[in-house]
C-alpha cells in the first residue's frame, strides 16, 4: 500500500501534494456527451468528491474541472490552445515537454493540471514553476522558519481531462466516471507503476473481462487521505499512508 500511495502520488521537491482548496472549489463541466450521460458522469464525479471531503463549489459556478469527450482530441486540442493561449497555465510559455508529452499522448483518457501556491491562509501567491518577477509571485510575508511544515501549498486551479472516445470504448460509463474523479481530484502521475495493486488505474491496462468496475477501496482510501491530512505537514505523504492503512484495516 505505501508503494502504492509513492507510485501515484505527484510530489514536486520540497512542496506539498496538490489538491483542491475551499478558495477554489471544484466546479465540474462536461461536454460532448448527451445532456443524460454528461449529467451522470456530473453526478458521479460529484458524489466521489464529496464522500472523499473534496471542496465543491455551489451551482452555476465557473467551471475550472473540465471534463471533455471527443472523437478527434488531438484536433480539439489544436483549437483551443489557439482560443485560448495560456490554457496550459503557467507553462503556455515555455512549451516544455510536460505540453508534448500531453498533447502527443495516446491514452484513452489524458489530464492536465493547473496548480498555484496559496500561503497557508488561502492568499495566492502566483505560480508553481518558480518566481521570475513580481507579476509571477508574491512574496509570503507571514512565511515562518520551520522543517516540519510548509509555508506554502500548492492548490489545483484548473484541470483538463480528455476522453479520447474512439480509445475508449469497451468501458462503461461508471467506470469513466470513476477513472476521471481518481485523476481528476488528485494529482495522478501520467504512467504509475501501480503493479497489482486494486485500484482504478488498470482500467486501461487490463484486458477487458479484468478490468475494474469502478473505484477500489484503496483509490477511496488515498482520496480521503489526501483531504483529511494536513496539506501543510511536510510528511503528508507519510501521513496519508498511515491514515489508509487505517482506513482499511478490519
Amino acid at each position: 500500500m505505501k508503494a502504492f500511495v509513492a507510485q501515484i502520488a505527484t510530489k514536486p521537491y520540497d512542496s506539498s501534494l496538490a489538491r483542491w482548496q475551499t478558495v477554489v472549489p471544484i466546479c465540474p463541466l462536461v461536454a460532448g456527451l448527451s445532456r443524460e450521460d454528461g449529467e451522470y458522469i456530473l453526478a458521479r464525479v460529484s458524489k466521489i468528491a464529496a464522500a472523499a471531503g473534496a471542496p465543491l463549489a455551489p451551482e452555476h459556478c465557473k467551471p475550472n474541472l473540465y471534463i471533455v469527450v471527443s472523437a478527434d482530441p488531438d484536433a480539439l486540442l489544436k483549437a483551443w490552445n489557439k482560443r485560448d493561449v495560456w490554457m496550459f497555465g503557467d507553462e503556455s510559455d515555455q512549451g516544455g515537454p510536460k505540453i508534448r508529452k500531453f498533447l502527443n499522448s495516446n491514452s484513452p483518457i489524458r489530464v492536465w493540471y493547473n496548480a498555484e501556491l496559496y500561503s497557508d491562509e488561502g492568499t495566492p501567491l502566483g505560480n508553481t514553476t518558480g518566481c521570475q518577477s513580481a507579476l509571477t509571485c508574491r512574496a509570503n510575508l507571514r512565511a515562518t522558519a520551520t522543517r516540519i511544515a510548509f509555508n506554502e501549498t500548492r492548490d489545483l486551479t484548473s484541470a483538463l481531462i480528455l476522453v479520447d472516445g474512439p480509445r475508449a470504448r469497451g468501458v462503461n460509463f461508471g467506470q469513466i466516471a470513476s477513472y476521471i474523479a481518481m485523476i481528476g481530484l488528485a494529482e495522478i502521475r501520467a504512467d504509475p507503476q501501480v503493479a497489482d495493486a486494486p485500484t482504478i488505474l488498470h482500467l486501461f491496462s487490463r484486458a477487458e473481462n479484468e478490468r475494474p468496475a469502478g473505484l477500489s477501496t484503496w483509490d477511496e482510501a488515498f482520496l480521503k487521505a489526501l483531504y483529511r491530512t494536513e496539506h501543510t505537514d511536510k510528511q503528508q505523504l507519510a501521513e496519508i499512508k498511515t491514515t489508509m492503512v487505517q482506513e482499511i484495516a478490519p
